[in-house]
């Protein structure tokens, strides 16, 4: 069985988020007879900007003993065209897949290339979205990313950044390695923080998991937007995630909110905390 507890206004686990002109927070706890044990929570907020352009959905829970849980979180590309659409397009194209076919190594990266290509045929490289999804199946968790939002593991009080941010610093600083010009213009080049890949692209390169991350219990796992991973400090988000999964949207919020940025963009959050085996007693 599992439980829902809500804070403002409720978002379906099984579908995309819509546009919200408000934050919301929901929490599930998956409690099955004798499995690994999740609890999970989300958070959404517009932000400064006057369309909500992220999406994100988790996949069915009655199915988390046979097939585990998914995550998916998109933020559509700013400035580009139609960024709420192919963000809500990327995240449904995941789920409606869901459970993947056997071995998931190899028929995600198609699918995620195929789902990128449909985009490239629609949009032809003039729109796009970010993409972040995590599968946990037992203890063992699977990750695929593209673009700059975030999956961060917080592991006995140590925060790590899972993927790798595509960015086109990261290649402007192997060329500056090389000595191409000095390393500080690196990081004031005004392309520095463009991506160097998209959901969108005609081709793309996945950062992923080829073997999967065994999880401890006591694991907790933040899938993120760059409005929430930009704004914050690692410190920040850390102290976060230390927090029960809905305390930590709601931390995330109020330090987001106490920033004011006058250019804060949407932002979106999916938590998880794994607890591990357990029975089920009741």
């Amino acid at each position: 069985m599992f439980f829902f507890k809500k804070r403002k206004k409720a978002q379906t686990q099984q579908q995309p988020s819509e546009p919200a002109p408000e934050s919301l927070c929901v929490t599930t706890v998956l409690t099955p007879e004798k499995t690994s044990i999740l609890e999970i929570a989300n958070l959404q907020g517009l932000g400064q900007r006057e369309q909500q352009q992220d999406a994100f959905g988790i996949s069915p829970a009655d199915r988390y003993e046979t097939d585990g849980i998914l995550a998916v979180l998109c933020d559509g590309m700013g400035g580009m065209a139609e960024g709420q659409r192919i963000a809500c397009q990327t995240t449904a194209c995941l789920l409606n897949a869901f459970p993947f076919p056997e071995p998931a190594v190899t028929s995600v990266p198609r699918l995620i290339s195929a789902c990128t290509q449909t985009i490239y045929q629609q949009f032809y490289g003039h729109g796009g979205c970010t993409l972040v999804a995590a599968w946990i199946l037992g203890n063992q968790l699977h990750f695929w990313s593209v673009g700059d939002s975030d999956l961060f593991l917080l592991r006995e009080h140590q925060l790590y950044a899972l993927n790798t941010r595509q960015e086109f610093q990261k290649e402007l600083l192997l060329r500056s390695f090389h000595g191409a010009f000095p390393i500080e213009e690196a990081f004031s080049d005004p392309q520095a923080g463009a991506l160097s890949q998209y959901i969108g692209k005609e081709e793309i390169t996945l950062d992923r998991t080829h073997i999967p991350l065994s999880l401890f219990p006591g694991d907790t796992l933040l899938l993120c937007s760059d409005g929430i991973s930009d704004p914050l400090t690692l410190k920040q988000i850390r102290e976060a995630m230390e927090l029960p999964v809905q305390d930590c949207c709601s931390a995330l919020e109020t330090a987001i909110r106490k920033a004011a940025l006058p250019t804060q963009d949407n932002y979106t959050a999916i938590v998880l905390h794994y607890y591990g085996e357990k029975e089920n007693t009741e």
